[in-house]
């Protein structure tokens, strides 16, 4: 009785918890899919920064073959163009007025953050055929049932791949990003050497800590975001038996478009609000949340409209600030989008082929 009970105790001590099953799930969802978390900003980043090289190149090359003997490089201060040479710009800036000060430094940090938007620009098709293909490739190669073996939960896979999507992944970009702007204002700082510029003037204006604020406070909005979204293309991904990509993509399109058809042939087509708002909050955002920014779509008509941000830092407290956090889109998404990763979890324990 004794040796029973201490096997059991035993068994009970050396069982993994479930946070290391957990980490363990997530690094195994990582390389498996290395080339789309990983590569897939890396390159489409390279590629930017190849084409600035090539750019930045050809216009240097234009404009010393095809300068006047008066022509010289300008840099326009206070709405003023000063030749671009160290003393010069620096008595401009010495006498700027904190306005232009001020302009100068929103110029600079947007054109850094510009420079940094590709890899987030891929991350949405990464973590929307990540999810897609998250519960339905392990059916059609089996593997499902390797895993099932395994003392591991549906709840533990499911939320694995979840947080590999909606977390791991947008993470991962956001390091490449900061890396892109990193290498994109070294690029631009050896072109401002070879033209005589004084390297405070894009160094001095920079701001790390707003970027990197901004970039990581968008994580979690976008994961809530981007839950409707990712519940359905679990959904999808586990009860579709083939060709998941249709079912995700053109059952929304078609019932959409059967509506707004049926409605149309009534002639209710303007008097009917709810029409767009099926479009706006329902189909578009299913098909939508993956992508940073998307966010946007839960705001109003009106906050829209009335906003002028007259700043980079407004801007950015509108794009990730309270009235994003606010709006009752984000929270019912995120209610609907817990119900269908709920209904994915369900489908899993019983699907075990494609």
């Amino acid at each position: 009785m004794n040796a029973i009970v201490n096997n059991a105790n035993a068994a009970v001590r050396t069982a993994p918890h479930s946070t290391h099953r957990m980490k363990t799930l997530l690094k195994r969802e990582f390389w498996e899919h290395k080339g789309g978390f990983l590569w897939a900003p890396i390159i489409t980043s390279v590629i930017f920064l190849v084409f600035t090289v090539i750019g930045s190149s050809a216009g240097q090359f234009a404009f010393h073959k095809f300068q006047s003997e008066s022509s010289s490089w300008v840099v326009n201060i206070g709405g003023q163009d000063v030749p671009a040479n160290s003393d010069s710009v620096r008595q401009a800036l010495a006498h700027a007025s904190p306005t232009d000060l001020a302009q100068m430094h929103d110029a600079v940090n947007g054109l850094m953050m510009v420079a940094g938007v590709w890899p987030l620009m891929v991350l949405g098709f990464v973590v929307f055929f990540y999810l897609l293909s998250a519960l339905f490739d392990e059916r059609k190669d089996r593997s499902v049932l390797f895993w099932k073996s395994m003392p591991i939960s549906d709840s533990e896979t499911v939320l694995s791949k979840l947080l590999s999507g909606l977390v791991v992944a947008p993470l991962i970009a956001i390091a490449v990003s900061l890396a892109t702007m990193v290498v994109f204002a070294l690029i631009i700082s050896v072109f401002m050497l070879g033209n005589g510029l004084p390297l405070a003037l894009l160094w001095s204006n920079m701001d790390p800590l707003l970027i990197v604020g901004q970039t990581l406070l968008m994580v979690p909005l976008y994961a809530l975001w981007a839950l409707p979204t990712a519940g359905w293309l679990l959904l999808c991904s586990a009860w579709s038996r083939r060709v998941p990509f249709l079912w995700a993509v053109g059952l929304p399109l078609l019932t959409g478009a059967l509506v707004s058809w049926a409605i149309a042939l009534n002639g209710m087509y303007r008097d009917t609000p709810v029409l767009g708002m099926m479009w706006k909050h329902g189909i578009v955002r299913l098909l939508t949340g993956t992508f940073p920014g998307s966010h946007l779509i839960g705001l109003s008509d009106a906050a829209i409209r009335h906003h002028r941000p007259e700043s980079l830092h407004e801007g950015l407290q509108f794009f990730n600030g309270l009235n994003a956090w606010t709006s009752p889109a984000l929270w019912i998404g995120a209610v609907v989008g817990v119900a269908m990763i709920f209904g994915a979890i369900r489908l899993r324990r019983w699907r075990t082929e494609a």
